[in-house]
């Protein structure tokens, strides 16, 4: 099949794999794009051939990229020793005594290509890996590990299966070549990594300092990154895998570049990336799913082994590989848990040894390596083993995923999460914690705005006070839509006693202006609009009014105020003009002041006895806070005008956002939220920053 129509095909597939993912939520969204792969290929005949090099270029490359830079930094440097012995020393583990099981239980494998098959299986697929882990609530530090070793463990494997598969075709073999190959490759990988991220970050910062702000050119610059990364290690022998996933993990550690009036770039960069890593994970197992059907067909028709001898081969491979990295964990448990006896009193479990060891999931990886096998030995015979092999691979490939998706939910099923050795620094919560251990989105978007309103509130000083409490105030509404959206009891009562209190400070605001009015003399026009504007302003907070109707009020309010307006500037005389104006100003700001005094009364008075009483103390702070901010406002109105006043405003503005994105990676550090709610949250304040800016351009 032409490229160009297998590219359309696959990504058609890949959306009507994730349609149907929709209805059947139970079956991981990776295992339905195989199944769909593998009808596709026995209809359609459709036969992919699965090189490495390019495979790897093309999906591992900037899948890994990607994955590096989601990933929580924090956690990956607390982790480092366990994903690092996973990555690393649990491949050879598993290469060594894999190979040796394999060869005792399976005789039709040789030795040294026993050790291979074993490598080509000891990497898990990190695309596998998170497709299984998004259906399952898997404990926080497990996720952790396999997802941080499956960043690494690709370069260990691929350099395992390539010595071993070369130790079978030459009967040659050097431990000293193997270890110096594989130190050199991570040694120049990392290099290659780290200067290439940085100079494509220096590149960036000077197209900006220069005044080229494309944004095209910048997202194709990062789109790129992993690419040119991933050829430039190759190129010298090194490990493209390290390389790109050391630029991955520098890149969001670097000054952030597309803040303030750059942010578009970043908004259309993260969703080209979405889209890109969208279509790749899912072409990846279309792909898989395509290839396995030729890849076993060759065993399955061969009448010198049974078809159900065959799969008890892949079982017993399945359960060799399984029992090593059950015990390996095990093992590692009871070394971390003897080591740090004193901080960590629970014992270590074997099901979660078990539960790491079913996390194995091999993937789409292996398939492209085990398929770089040569169909002819150096002596120009036929490679006998070659069909076994990959229908061993294979087969082992099917069998991880399915049972992944078969007992994981089995194990974490449960009313208390499993808990790793040293998971939490205080395990007492961990056991109370529910089924549902993360958080609703709604929860988290109330964390990440407090968490904006706190850092502000910090900030606050008698010069910036102006500038502040107007972020504030919008913040705060922002909070309170929040609490509407929930429909617990406790929101519904907050609702309540706003409303409450906000008729009753539109009350006083009313009868402190009509107190005003006959002093101030303004025209009857003017009087009555403005205490028409009052009263739908007190139908508005009226408790027995619905969100139509509120909303209606509203902007009837709006709508008032600005007829007001309008009549004093439509043809009068400047001076009238002022002269109103200034009237008009004296009565908003007299009678929020009164209005700030009332609530503060009420404040002071409060019953501390009251099991609403800090409802209500935040309800009336909130409220005086408003009418303080109006009373500046009023009175400052010049500053509010000036290109300094909008400038203070954006910087505030902006660090509000970038609180709110700092508390997006607690919450996924501290395992609350997960990476998909993550990006979510981080675009909504994307385009947050990109509508206000906009804004800011357009005034």
């Amino acid at each position: 099949m032409a490229v160009l129509e297998a590219t359309i095909l696959f990504i058609i597939l890949v959306i009507i794999s994730n349609i149907i993912s929709h209805y059947l939520v139970a079956i991981p969204t990776a295992l339905i794009e195989i199944s769909v792969g593998v009808i596709v290929a026995l209809f359609l005949h459709i036969d992919i051939e699965l090189q490495t090099d390019w495979f790897m270029l093309l999906f591992v490359a900037p899948l890994l990229y990607s994955d590096a830079k989601h990933f929580p930094k924090k956690e990956l440097w607390e982790l480092r020793t366990p994903i690092f012995a996973n990555a690393i020393l649990l491949v050879f583990l598993t290469t060594i005594a894999g190979g040796l099981l394999i060869n005792v239980f399976i005789p039709q494998v040789s030795l040294p290509l026993a050790f291979a098959l074993a490598a080509v299986l000891s990497p898990t697929d990190p695309v596998a890996v998170q497709g299984i882990a998004e259906q399952v609530k898997l404990p926080k530090k497990i996720l952790t590990l396999i997802s941080g070793e499956s960043l690494i463990n690709d370069a260990s494997g691929l350099i395992a299966f390539k010595y071993a598969l070369a130790a079978f075709l030459t009967g040659y073999f050097s431990l000293k070549q193997a270890t110096g190959d594989f130190i050199y490759m991570t040694i120049i990988g990392i290099v290659i990594g780290y200067v290439i991220s940085k100079l494509v970050y220096m590149i960036q910062r000077t197209l900006l300092r220069q005044g080229i702000q494309d944004v095209i050119l910048h997202s194709s610059l990062q789109v790129m990154t992993p690419f040119v990364i991933f050829i430039a290690a190759e190129l010298v022998h090194a490990s493209g895998v390290i390389a790109v996933v050391v630029a991955g993990v520098l890149a969001i550690q670097q000054e952030p570049l597309f803040r303030g009036r750059f942010s578009e770039i970043k908004i259309v960069t993260n969703k080209l990336w979405d889209i890109i890593i969208y279509l790749l994970n899912g072409i990846v197992f279309v792909i898989l799913g395509t290839t396995l059907p030729y890849a076993m067909r060759a065993a399955i028709i061969d009448p010198s082994i049974s078809n159900g001898l065959l799969i008890l081969y892949v079982l017993i491979v399945w359960v060799i590989l399984m029992s090593i990295r059950t015990l390996w964990s095990y093992t590692y448990m009871w070394y971390d848990y003897l080591k740090s006896q004193k901080s960590m009193p629970l014992k270590p479990r074997f099901s979660v040894a078990v539960l790491t060891g079913l996390t194995g999931v091999r993937g789409a990886v292996t398939m492209a390596m085990v398929l770089s096998i040569p169909f002819f030995l150096p002596d120009g015979n036929v490679f006998q083993e070659r069909y076994l092999i990959i229908f061993l691979a294979s087969g082992v490939i099917l069998v991880s995923l399915l049972v992944a998706v078969i007992t994981l939910p089995i194990f974490t099923k449960q009313k208390k999460r499993l808990v790793l050795t040293g998971d939490e620094a205080n395990p007492e919560p961990i056991d109370d914690l529910s089924d549902d251990t993360q958080l609703p989105e709604i929860e988290a978007r109330k964390l990440i705005t407090k968490q904006a309103i706190k850092s502000l509130q910090q900030d606050l000083t008698s010069e910036n006070e102006l500038i502040i409490n107007d972020i504030l105030q919008d913040l705060d509404k922002q909070l309170r839509f929040l609490y509407l959206d929930d429909d617990r009891t406790s929101n519904e009562i907050y609702y309540k006693l706003e409303l409450e209190y906000r008729h009753l400070a539109a009350d006083y605001e009313t009868k402190k202006v009509c107190e005003l009015l006959p002093i101030l003399n303004l025209p009857k026009k003017t009087e009555k609009n403005y205490l028409n504007m009052l009263y739908y302003k007190q139908r508005a907070h009226s408790s027995n009014i619905n969100m139509m109707a509120h909303q209606y009020l509203y902007k009837l309010q709006k709508k008032t105020k600005r007829l007001i307006y309008q009549s004093i500037l439509k043809k009068q005389p400047d001076s009238y003009q002022l002269d109103t104006i200034k009237k008009i100003t004296t009565l908003e700001v007299n009678s929020s002041e009164a209005t700030v005094d009332m609530l503060q009364t009420c404040q002071h008075h409060l019953d501390q006895s009251d099991r609403y009483f800090t409802v209500r103390y935040n309800i009336l702070n909130q409220l005086i806070m408003e009418y303080q901010s109006k009373v500046h406002r009023l009175q400052h109105y010049h500053l509010v005008q000036e290109a300094s006043y909008q400038e203070l405003y954006q910087d505030y503005f902006l660090r509000a956002l970038d609180e709110e994105r700092g508390m997006i990676q607690t919450l996924l550090e501290q395992g609350l939220i997960s990476n998909t709610m993550a990006n979510q949250l981080r675009q909504g304040i994307n385009y947050s920053e990109t509508s206000f800016l906009q804004t800011n351009v357009e005034d």
